[in-house]
This record gives structure tokens, C-alpha cells and sequence, in this order.
């Protein structure tokens, strides 16, 4: 099962005729190979089914136990399935198939629901259990597979995508102005908010139980980061390959073919030299030709193709991708603001694989959080050191940053940038978790305001004195608050909303070997210098690629998957831009100057015939944009007013 949704009311569920019908169409591209209902006087559940495991025939309704009295609708896969099962038919219960599904309805007879400390994998699943009138609502550790819900007069509805709540007739959508707040800010919206204030993410590694009782949210599982400071980078490298090649080995199970994503970096890559040394068989792998040189990799992923002998296919951005249609279309398919373009390139290579006759690959996503891949741990190191200047040496820096800023594109706004940050660092150390990353703990969220028009859509930060966190003694420390706030934060919101959505959408699964809990216990345990040495991250990948990739693809420099559009869309984008962002129907204008917005469209435009005449990069100028319209697109589809 890959796509769920249901409704419970623990007294009597109300009528909602047409409801289930609905949320079948509207969630049958997550598994076009099934579908079931069940229904009785207190819950209605649907399920839509992608076979990877047990490809027999089933039956229309949701699993249950032997007598009927538990039923699970599921998405996702548990790895330890087997052992489990083993486990749960020696202490008497009965299977009547081979799915991994069966064993959730068998181990919440035995645990309740702390069944999910039993399990490793990634899911979000609901249980009913008819007899004590209750629903469990729960999902994996890292947020992988996606669970919204909410309440309405007494009844819970929830779904794999909001879209199956947003049909409960009667619904009526209300709009998170922090939400979107901080969406502008962050260029993603924070779980467990989606936007509305009226429907939840169900948070990761948390479980809900709602009953005749109440409700209750538990977090079952917390990031905690614990550096040991005796590692060295030999040992690192080798406890990883280990968990890597576990990983992957149970990750590969399944009763279909596994496959996987090449974008030629280092993560990626490792997943593929894992896969072939787990399981000993051929892997076919996929990779993105982008038509900007400076960021495709293709020429790296070929050297991993040849090294372990690949049935490699590469995919072309076809020009029916970067359509104006196209681009709305799929901002559209998220429910809610979200403006990463690394969507384009990660849906159209889901639907290349899905052409293939594949629905279930292995992907690299992952990897930067825990092994310290992004370049904000590597300006951790320089930040230090810029908030041990004294006073007088940092405003001088700046104001020769401001100077250099007007004549260089980037490099100058960020030095000033960066002396002002570790500035504000010195008495605050909230402003630099937040002006490094971006990503906020609960506490620091509290901290973002609405920004001015003069300052775009960058976030402004104010501290308040009863929720000061304290200074930031050094970088191992800033270190670990940075990787501690992505993963609260950022990883679900952001990355892996994005993967299960796009692949989703093109009927396939992607799992994740680099969220394998080993995998990430042993990123959190490394000390910063074995992260990063100030210049690139990742040490310990690094120093594993050494072993098993060619030596190009060790030594690659990190590079993102998100897409040029100022160069790559054409005339149409524009327009719709403009239509959307400047017309008489446009609901942002009640957030952003549309003075502002008009300026930007200028330089975008300018951008793209190869002129530069802004004061900000040309990757902020498109993040500014897209976060826009993504919002703009969200607040008309959903009839929501600021």
C-alpha cells in the first residue's frame, strides 16, 4: 500500500457520502496496481497499492488480523519484516500471506503502539482497533513517508496527501499566516505545520492515538547528536561501509526489481557500489543530462556506471518540462507552498524509471545531513574564528565587504553578510544557527518576523529574552546544534517531501539507505573535523569513496540538484509569471511590494539573456520567485485570502 486515508470518529462517524470514492481517484497514482476500502459505524479506510512485496492478488478490504477485529492501511516498507514474522508466528499468530503489511496488525496485538519501536523501515501507517475504538496514526523516524490529519467536529480524517482531506465534504481550508511566514523565510513550511492551520503533519517518529478518551501524540524517537571526540577517519570510514552495505542489502528486498538513481555525486554513488557489493546483481541506474555543463554530472556518473557495470539509462530534460504548465502543474501537486526546482529533474527522472517497467529504486538523498555535506558546516569553521575579531576589525571588514558588494556579484554581500552575522553571534547565538542554516528548532521558529519589503523575503530574526538559547562556546558545538536543527526541521520538510511526492506522482518508490538508522547513528556520532576540514564536507564519505569509486567521483565537489530557470524555461514561464505575481487577482501582494516584485521580474528577464543588473545573486532572485508564485499558486487553489 502507498497511498492511505480514512476517517474515525470513536462514538459514531458521521456521513460523508462519495468521501472514499473521492480520495481513491485522488490518491491513485500512489499505487495504480490496487485498491481497498473498509468501513463500519466508526471508521471508513482506503488504501491504494503499489506492489513491490508479494505480488499475489488481495482483497478489496484493508489487512486484518484472524478475527477481524484490527485492520492496518499502510505506506512504505519495514525491512525487518521477516524477522518479525518469525518472532510473531512463534508466539502463535497466524499469517494468511507474505506481505510485510500483515505484520503490523500482528505486532500492534502484541505491543500497542509501541510497535513502532520495533520497527525498522519507512512507513506511516493507521491501525483501527474496533473492539477499543481507537486509531493509531504513526510514522517512520526521519519523516520519509508523508501523514497529514485533521479534525473536524469531533471526526479525524488523514491521509498520505492533503488533497484526500481537502475532499471531506463540508471541509473548509483555513490559512497558517506563520506558516506561509515562515515559508518565505525558509523556502520550505516547517512540520508539523502544511499551511493551513486546520490540518497537521503528523510529526516524524511520532505516534497519535485517538480513542473514546482523547487523543494522544507521543514522539517516539529524538535526534540527539553525541560526537565522539577520539574517532578517527580509517575507523569512520570502515564502520560505515559495514552499516552502508547492510542497508542496502535490506533495502534491495523486494519482489520486483530494484533500481537506482545515479546523479553522479558521491552519496548516490556509494549507494550504487553498495547495492552491487550487498547483493552481488547487476543495478540499473538513472541519471539527469542537464544542458548547463556547470551542473550536470553526467560524466561523473558514467564513471561510476563503468566501474561497476550498469544498465544505465540518461534522461534528457525534454522541453515539455519547463513549461509554464508543466512547472505550475507540479507546484500545484504538493498541497501546500514549496518552491525547490530540484522538483522538475526529480519528477522527470521518476517517470523515465516508471517507463521502464521499474517502481522501486535506492537513492542517495540523505547523506549531507548526518556526514556534514553542506556548506554551511563548512563556513562554521570561518564563522568561529570571525566571532573571536575584535569589535573594531569586524565593522571595518564589513564596511569592505559593502564596498566589494557593489562591484562583485556575490562575493562581497556575503562577506559582509558573514562578519555581521558572527557579530550578532557573539551575544545571540540563535542568529547563527539561524543565519548559517536557515533552520530553526520550535524555539528559534518563535524568532521569525515578517521581513520588510526592503529586504525581500529574507527572514528577519529578533531574539526575546525568555527563550535565549546560550552562546555557541565553539564549532564542534555549533556543529551539533546545526545538524540537530536539520534533522528536527529541514530533512522532512524539504528533501524527502519533495522524493515522495515527484516519485509518487510517477507511480514508484524511492528508499533511502543514507536514513538507515545505523547509517545516521554513526553520522551523528562524528566530531566536526570529521565532517569537514573547512573546505569540503563529508570526510568520511569522501575517504569511503577512495576505496570504492573511481577517484573523479571521490574528489567531485558537492553539487545541488536544483535547475537554472532563468536560462532553461522559456517566454511562457515569464508571462505566467507575471499574470500570476502582478495581475488584478494576485493574493501576495498583500505580503510583498508588488513594486518589488516587478523589479525582480525585470532582472529575471535580464538573467536570462545572459545580463546581470541586480544587487542579489542569481540563485536568490529565482528562490524569491518561485517561493512566490509557489505561495501564490497556494492561495488561489484553495480559495485562502491573507
Amino acid at each position: 500500500m502507498c497511498g492511505v486515508a480514512g476517517r474515525f470518529h470513536p462514538v459514531a462517524l458521521p456521513p460523508a457520502p462519495g468521501w472514499a470514492e473521492r480520495a481513491d481517484a485522488l490518491l491513485a497514482h500512489r499505487g495504480p496496481d490496487g485498491q481497498g476500502c473498509y468501513e463500519d459505524e466508526r471508521c471508513e479506510l482506503v488504501h491504494r497499492r503499489l506492489a513491490l512485496i508479494d505480488l499475489s492478488p488481495t482483497g478489496r478490504q484493508p489487512m486484518a488480523n484472524e478475527d477481524g477485529t484490527v485492520y492496518v492501511v499502510y505506506n512504505g516498507e519495514i525491512y525487518n519484516y521477516r524477522a518479525l514474522r518469525s518472532e510473531l508466528t512463534g508466539r502463535g499468530h497466524v499469517f494468511r500471506g507474505a506481505s510485510d503489511t500483515e505484520v503490523l496488525v500482528h505486532l500492534y496485538e502484541e505491543l500497542g503502539a509501541q510497535l513502532v519501536s520495533r520497527l525498522r523501515g519507512i512507513f506511516a501507517f493507521a491501525i483501527y482497533d474496533r473492539p477499543r475504538r481507537l486509531l493509531l496514526l504513526a510514522r517512520d523516524r526521519f519523516g520519509v513517508k508523508p501523514l497529514f490529519y485533521a479534525e473536524q467536529a469531533g471526526q479525524w480524517v488523514f491521509a498520505s496527501e492533503m488533497k484526500a482531506i481537502l475532499a471531506l465534504p463540508g471541509f473548509r481550508p483555513a490559512l497558517d499566516r506563520q506558516a506561509c511566514y515562515d515559508f518565505l523565510g525558509l523556502r520550505y513550511v516547517p512540520e508539523p505545520a502544511t499551511g493551513f492551520s486546520n490540518v497537521h503533519a503528523v510529526p516524524s517518529g511520532a505516534t497519535l492515538v485517538i480513542g473514546p478518551e482523547g487523543t494522544r501524540l507521543d514522539v517516539e524517537h529524538r535526534i540527539r547528536v553525541q560526537p565522539d571526540p577520539a574517532a578517527h577517519l580509517a575507523d569512520a570510514a570502515d564502520a560505515v561501509a559495514v552499516a552502508l552495505l547492510d542497508a542496502v542489502r535490506r533495502q534491495s528486498v523486494a519482489d520486483v526489481p530494484v533500481a537506482a538513481l545515479l546523479s553522479g555525486g558521491i552519496d548516490s554513488s556509494l549507494v550504487v557500489a553498495a547495492h552491487r557489493r550487498a547483493t552481488g546483481g547487476p543495478t540499473a541506474t538513472f541519471n539527469v543530462r542537464f544542458p548547463d555543463k556547470s551542473l550536470d554530472e553526467t560524466v561523473t556518473a558514467m564513471a561510476v556506471v563503468r566501474r561497476y557495470g550498469t544498465s544505465h539509462h540518461t534522461i534528457d530534460l525534454a522541453d515539455r518540462a519547463l513549461t509554464a504548465d508543466a512547472i505550475i502543474e507540479l507546484l500545484r501537486h504538493f498541497d501546500q507552498p514549496f518552491a525547490d526546482t530540484s522538483l522538475i529533474p526529480t519528477y522527470w527522472i521518476s517517470c523515465a524509471v516508471r517507463e521502464q517497467g521499474i517502481i522501486c529504486t535506492l537513492s542517495g538523498d540523505g547523506g549531507d545531513e548526518a556526514f556534514g555535506g553542506y556548506p554551511l558546516f563548512w563556513r562554521a569553521n570561518a564563522l568561529v574564528h570571525l566571532m573571536r575579531l575584535p569589535g573594531w576589525a569586524g565593522a571595518a571588514a564589513a564596511a569592505l565587504g559593502d564596498v566589494l558588494a557593489t562591484w562583485t556579484e556575490d562575493w562581497g554581500r556575503q562577506v559582509a553578510k558573514a562578519i555581521r552575522l558572527a557579530h550578532a553571534g557573539r551575544s545571540d547565538a540563535a542568529r547563527v544557527i539561524a543565519g548559517l542554516s536557515n533552520y530553526l528548532t520550535e524555539d528559534q521558529k518563535r524568532e521569525l518576523v515578517r521581513a520588510e519589503a526592503r529586504e525581500g523575503l529574507l527572514p528577519v530574526y529578533r531574539h526575546f529574552d525568555d527563550a535565549r538559547p546560550p552562546a555557541v562556546a565553539d564549532v564542534e558545538e555549533l556543529s551539533r546544534r546545526l545538524t540537530e536543527n536539520q534533522f528536527a526541521l529541514s530533512l522532512p520538510s524539504q528533501m524527502l517531501r519533495k522524493v515522495d511526492m515527484m516519485s509518487m506522482r510517477a507511480g514508484i518508490e524511492v528508499r533511502v539507505p543514507m536514513l538507515d538508522d545505523d547509517v545516521v547513528a554513526l553520522g551523528l556520532s562524528l566530531p566536526h573535523r570529521l565532517k569537514t576540514d573547512g573546505r569540503t564536507g563529508k570526510r568520511v564519505l569522501r575517504a569511503l569513496a577512495e576505496r570504492w569509486l573511481p577517484g573523479s567521483v571521490a574528489r567531485h565537489p558537492k553539487r545541488g540538484f536544483d535547475i537554472p530557470l532563468d536560462v532553461m524555461v522559456g517566454d511562457d514561464f515569464c508571462v505566467a509569471l507575471a499574470d500570476l505575481l502582478l495581475g488584478r487577482e494576485a493574493r501576495t501582494q498583500a505580503v510583498i511590494n508588488p513594486l518589488l516584485v516587478r523589479q525582480w521580474l525585470a532582472n529575471f528577464r535580464s538573467a536570462r539573456q545572459g545580463r546581470w543588473p541586480g544587487t542579489i545573486s542569481r540563485d536568490g532572485l529565482r528562490q524569491r520567485l518561485m517561493s512566490l508564485l509557489a505561495l501564490e499558486l497556494f492561495l488561489q487553489d484553495h480559495g485562502l485570502v491573507w
